[in-house]
């Protein structure tokens, strides 16, 4: 699980879009399928995953805020188009920053694929 430090949730938005945009890979426009999904997995592990966790399970909230999405629940996976992903990614949600048009279509389309890969396991061991 990723503890959050009780920050103000500006802050946590600024720090987000500052580590994507300062020299993550996945800033630089490429049409390649190949690059387009390592793009999207180096975006994950850098950005993505300091909310969400390396394992897509979520994370702990910052005070006053909804805890970040479990990837790995069926439920939401189910509910959620990947046009809808990708619009959440695009302009955020609640905690979640908006990301806006920093992600070339290619490397968006592969995001919400990373974020797809997540196996939902709705069975309870």
């Amino acid at each position: 699980m990723i503890r959050v430090a009780h920050r103000p949730l500006a802050a946590i938005r600024a720090a987000c879009l500052a580590a994507l945009c300062w020299g993550t890979p996945a800033c630089k426009h490429s049409s390649a399928p190949d690059s387009a999904t390592e793009n999207a997995e180096r975006t994950f592990s850098t950005v993505c995953a300091r909310c969400h966790g390396s394992d897509g399970k979520g994370g702990v909230a910052p005070e006053g805020s909804n805890a970040p999405r479990n990837f790995c629940d069926a439920a939401f996976q189910a509910a959620r188009s990947d046009e809808q992903l990708a619009q959440v990614i695009r302009g955020g949600k609640g905690s979640m920053p908006a990301f806006g048009n920093l992600f070339p279509d290619a490397d968006l389309r592969a995001l919400v694929r990373k974020v797809r890969s997540f196996n939902p396991d709705p069975k309870k061991p």
